[in-house]
Parts: structure tokens; C-alpha cells; sequence
């Protein structure tokens, strides 16, 4: 129940335009490379290889939080999609005056239909699981949230075995 309100308490938080915290200029790069080791381990239980490709020293006016919290979120998803033994893609590149990150994950495709569904409140696609696993649905809503803040986009396809989170956040 904690989880629940402090997802909600940090939803509420972001969606309030009154509550921006301060930006900076920070070089998203290595934040990215930290975050991904801070779920290595997580990783390494169910026999997932973390590939990463980073572009180097790609900088960004953000909060280290809002960057930290997009992609625990969809590392944490990609890790709890995985097959075991199969591997998760972290990709930050730079094109054109967005930066975009992408979170590729070896599992089952979401289904089209459900593909919007997912970045709304309280959404789950298998309510069963989640419910046992104390998952609410908030997690890509708060994610999305924050991508927004930034004025940029977040989707998901799946193409070649892959389930992919596309972030693009304008520079």
C-alpha cells in the first residue's frame, strides 16, 4: 500500500506545472551508464545480459531524478519482461535536435491494442500477476508524465523479437 501512494504522491508531483525542480545541465550519458548498473544485479538473477550502446558526453537540461526515474521504470519493466537468458538493449543516441533512448527487451510483444493502454493510470495488461507481484499500473504513467514535462515523446513498438520503449526528448 506504501508503494501505491508514494507512485501516486510522485504522479501528482510531476503533473503539477507549479513544481518543477530545477534543471541543470547534466551529461545524460554517464547517468545512463549508472542507472544501468544499478540494475545489473537484477539482471544477472534471471541470466540477462544488459547490452548497452552510448553515445558519449550527450548533455541535457534535466533533473538527474526525472532521467533516473524514466529509466529505472523501463529497465525495472524490461528486467520483469525478459525471458531468462536472454538479453535487454539500452541504446542513447543523438538525431537531429532530439535525444532519443531506447529500452529493447527479448519477450512477448504487447499487443497492438494495448500499446497506448500501457502509459495510462492503473493499466495493466495481466492484472493477476501484477496484483501478486504488488505492481499498480503506475509506473509507465509516471514515466510518460516526466517524458512530457520535457515536451518529448514516449512510445513502444516491437520489431524483431523485441519489445522497444522509444524516449525522445527534444534538445
Amino acid at each position: 500500500m506504501n508503494k501505491l501512494i508514494n507512485e501516486l504522491l510522485m504522479l501528482a508531483k510531476i503533473e503539477n506545472i507549479d513544481n518543477i525542480r530545477e534543471l541543470e545541465e547534466i551529461n545524460i550519458s554517464k547517468e545512463i551508464e549508472i542507472i544501468i548498473s544499478m540494475f545489473e544485479s537484477m539482471a544477472y538473477e534471471k541470466e540477462i545480459n544488459i547490452e548497452s550502446h552510448i553515445k558519449e558526453d550527450i548533455m541535457l537540461k534535466a533533473s538527474k531524478e526525472d532521467i533516473e526515474h524514466i529509466l529505472s521504470t523501463l529497465l525495472d519493466n524490461a528486467i520483469k519482461h525478459t525471458e531468462n537468458k536472454k538479453q535487454i538493449i539500452v541504446e542513447l543516441n543523438k538525431e537531429k535536435n532530439d535525444i532519443i533512448i531506447q529500452v529493447k527487451n527479448y519477450g512477448e510483444p504487447i499487443p497492438d491494442d494495448e500499446r497506448e493502454k500501457i502509459f495510462e493510470r492503473f493499466y495493466r495488461i495481466d492484472k493477476s500477476r501484477n496484483r501478486k507481484e504488488k505492481r499498480y499500473g503506475l509506473g509507465l504513467a509516471i514515466a510518460s508524465s516526466t517524458v512530457k514535462k520535457y515536451k518529448g515523446k514516449i512510445e513502444v513498438l516491437y520489431k524483431d523479437h523485441f519489445t522497444i520503449f522509444k524516449v525522445s526528448i527534444p534538445n
